[in-house]
């Protein structure tokens, strides 16, 4: 029987147990926000020539300065273009940014410094040490050199890294398909009127726009009904996913139908009680390489866990190299009063002042009220039983729609 266990032990698990996702091959237009299945290595030097960085005039060091003296500009070379001629004596090459350096030149003079006192003369009108402006062949990195390590998650910058070594198709673990299922009578859907002792389904709205803010494609399956046939049958369903996320329906009440439908349907369970607020009865568990997670029908405690425990084991499942939530000190304005005796994820926003980051307590009530969480920017880690005062040091996690 799984016992309840410290979030550091629910992440090793996740890490144990969520497997690979499946390697393939996709265009470069669309690699943005999936990790790298190999590593990729520079195909020449970068830059692969002596390159300018400025535009203005390349010339030799030991010409310029004096601003009396005027040099020969013996040739325009654009970016795309090499050099026909080597720079002399008193000789300029009018360059711009980008293109090879003329053998011979040490230095690019940027134009704002120089003046042209007649057609095809320039004077540099101030000194510049050797090598200013000017990026070596290879200075970079060297041809084999590594750019970017497996396991590294696709950004735009990764993207332009990927084009310039010629990375058409980029090997990547497949992105997993979720999806989503509410639970209990109680729950109906947003465009219904409740009745007295009903709520609208917020858990699956909010989890379906949480996978997203991922680039996750995610599927909603409905509200599966306090009967266990039918709840059978909508967990059966789930399962032909890569990840099934439900809410609700998971701990010991007598309509609490979906650990049963986990059972029958033979989903292996790793853990159903972590020492979390809120979250305590999350449910991580695997049939063959579907992922199942059951989260509780709390609004906060299901926003927080898919954060802390669904999106570890998705980009473990992706290849991330760094799987774990991501998380940072800040500084703590103002109190946030004691939680209770589990270590606590509570709700908080960035705020500024004279150029500094903090982060400020929202006004929460707790694992049901949603509505505290909006606005947002993530979670700060509250010890058990502890209170945070003005200026206390605390680990920010924050939601993916903000950093």
């Amino acid at each position: 029987m799984p016992k309840l266990i410290s979030v550091e032990e629910a992440f090793a698990i996740l890490l144990r147990e969520a497997g690979e996702g499946d390697l393939v091959s996709v265009e470069l237009a669309e690699v943005l926000g999936h990790a790298l299945a190999e590593d990729v290595r520079a195909d020449r030097d970068f830059p692969p020539f002596d390159q300018a960085r400025m535009d203005g005039f390349a010339v030799r060091a030991e010409d310029i300065g004096d601003a009396a003296q005027e040099l020969a500009v013996i040739e325009y070379v654009p970016a795309g273009k090499m050099p026909s001629k080597a720079v002399a004596r008193a000789q300029a090459v009018r360059i711009m940014t980008g293109a090879p350096v003329p053998v011979g030149a040490d230095v690019v003079a940027p134009i704002e410094i120089t003046a042209s006192p007649a057609p095809e003369r320039v004077r540099v009108l101030k000194a510049l040490p050797p090598e200013t402006h000017i990026a070596r062949k290879g200075s970079d990195v060297k041809q084999g050199g590594l750019l970017l390590a497996v396991g590294s998650r696709i950004g735009p910058a990764e993207a332009g890294v990927l084009a310039a070594v010629g990375k058409a198709k980029v090997p990547i673990r497949r992105k997993p398909r979720v999806v989503v299922l509410g639970s209990g009578d109680e729950v109906v859907e947003p465009n219904a009127t409740p009745a007295a002792m009903q709520i609208r389904n917020s858990n699956s709205y909010q989890l379906l726009a949480q996978a997203q803010s991922h680039g996750l494609e995610a599927e909603y399956l409905g509200i599966a009904p306090d009967d266990p046939h039918a709840t059978r049958r909508m967990v059966e369903r789930g399962l032909d996913a890569d990840v099934l996320v439900t809410t609700g329906g998971v701990s010991a009440g007598d309509k609490d139908h979906l650990a049963g439908a986990f059972k029958d349907l033979g989903v292996e369970i790793f853990f159903d009680r972590v020492n979390v607020k809120p979250g305590k009865p999350t449910t991580f568990g695997r049939r063959g390489k579907t992922l199942v997670f059951g989260l509780p029908g709390n609004p906060v405690a299901a926003l927080v866990c898919f954060h802390l425990f669904a999106m570890t084991a998705i980009r473990k499942r992706m290849g991330a190299s760094d799987p774990l939530p991501r998380n940072f000190p800040l500084t703590l304005k103002g109190h946030a009063k004691a939680a209770g005796d589990r270590p606590t994820f509570r709700p908080v926003k960035l705020i500024v002042e004279q150029g500094a980051t903090f982060v400020q307590a929202l006004r929460w009530h707790g694992s049901g009220d949603l509505a505290g969480c909006s606005g947002a920017d993530g979670f700060v880690l509250q010890p058990a039983d502890a209170a945070l005062d003005d200026g206390a040091v605390v680990s920010f996690y924050p939601l993916p729609a903000v950093l």
